[in-house]
């Protein structure tokens, strides 16, 4: 199917493209499945790389005496698949993107295809980025956690498997979010949207942006929406300055060109 030409692509009936649908949704599991069965091979070095920020943040609260717990019988090995689902998930994510673009990109324009050569490694590069810079700065923002709770004259202990799904999630929220100046970019390019547009919506652009954070974030509290809104709303600014430079390749691409035949 993968295979077939853009034209006979397109006069594929509706039950074809679900189809087609299917089978990429299919490898992409497969993809997940054999990256998870991978990566729980370094379970117990993934398990540690998980717990730093919570140390590193204990540390930097000038807390002396912190540790996790487990309070079920079956619960280490229950976390164990969840971090290698989700690690495999990460690992798996070029993958993904490759069939994801592969099932849209016979419905686009040759003009808009040529952007694929861009499009997959910056949607991994991004998405990855998103990964690392959560994990770099959650160490600071579990400190704050932790000062604020020790505030309240309460001991700091945490639960290994809600701790684990926060950042797990949170890990990952970052990672798509930060696909937004791609997104955004590649709307500029095939004249979607514009950079004038981009401009005004600027208002609107920073409420949706928050209150995605607020939905995504797995807590409510300000601070943690914050540290993932910010970092959207400077993606955006970037977005809306990628915008202005595809807008002027385009408008010197047109000016080489010159008129056409029916300007004449």
């Amino acid at each position: 199917m993968g295979t077939r030409m853009t034209a006979e692509y397109r006069e594929l009936s509706f039950w074809d493209h679900l189809e087609e649908l299917r089978w990429r949704l299919v490898r992409m599991v497969v993809y997940i499945v054999v990256a998870a069965a991978a990566t729980w091979i370094f379970r117990e070095q993934l398990l540690a790389m998980l717990q730093y920020p919570a140390m590193v943040g204990a540390q930097m609260a000038g807390l002396e005496e912190f540790s996790f717990r487990i309070f079920e019988a079956p619960g280490g090995f229950i976390l164990m698949m969840q971090i290698a689902l989700v690690a495999g998930l990460i690992l798996a994510a070029p993958g993904i993107i490759i069939e994801m673009w592969l099932f849209i990109e016979p419905a686009l324009e040759p003009g808009e295809r040529k952007w694929v050569v861009l499009v997959v490694p910056l949607a991994t590069i991004l998405f990855l980025g998103g990964v690392v810079f959560c994990y770099w700065i959650s160490p600071k923002a579990f400190a704050f956690f932790f000062r604020f709770n020790r505030s309240l004259h309460v001991d700091v202990e945490l639960t290994l498997q809600p701790y684990l799904f926060f950042l797990m999630r949170l890990l990952l929220v970052f990672g798509v979010a930060f696909e937004l100046p791609l997104v955004l970019t590649f709307l500029s390019a095939v004249g979607i949207v514009t950079q004038a547009q981009l401009i005004a919506w600027w208002r609107h652009a920073v409420l949706v942006i928050f209150i995605f954070a607020a939905v995504a974030t797995p807590t409510t509290d300000p601070a943690t929406m914050t540290m993932l809104a910010g970092p959207m709303v400077g993606l955006y600014l970037i977005s809306v300055w990628l915008a202005g430079l595809f807008e002027k390749k385009r408008r010197e691409a047109d000016e080489d060109v010159g008129p056409s035949d029916d300007d004449d």
